[in-house]
């Protein structure tokens, strides 16, 4: 699968809705929370919405223009990203997918 071009591509929660994966993501790891961040680029969130999934709970973070930007996923238990996107209507291309890097969640003390 290849990332679309169109412009409205990531911006809306209708049919259709597709999350473009054109650079290579960073995934943040908490295996204690078994949960995982998925950073699409690296700017300030302006929202975040839930997203229904039938795996587990899924929460989006969107840019000022509306585009995703991040995507949350908890109540996983395999961390790899073909695994982490099958929880959303997302595309990319094996060549970005393979260059995904793997890190550990930075933690905040509470």
């Amino acid at each position: 699968m290849n990332a679309g071009s169109s412009p409205d591509i990531g911006k809306s929660r209708g049919k259709g809705f597709v999350i473009p994966i054109t650079e290579p993501p960073i995934v943040e790891i908490d295996t204690e929370a078994t949960a995982a961040y998925i950073r699409l680029r690296d700017t300030k969130v302006a929202r975040t919405e839930p997203y229904e999934s039938e795996k587990g709970l899924v929460m989006l973070d969107f840019d000022a223009k509306g585009n995703v930007i991040g995507i949350e996923v908890i109540g996983q238990q395999e961390f790899s990203i073909r695994e982490l996107i099958k929880q959303v209507p997302a595309e990319a291309s094996d060549a970005v997918l393979n260059k995904t890097r793997y890190v550990a969640a930075d933690l905040q003390p509470a």
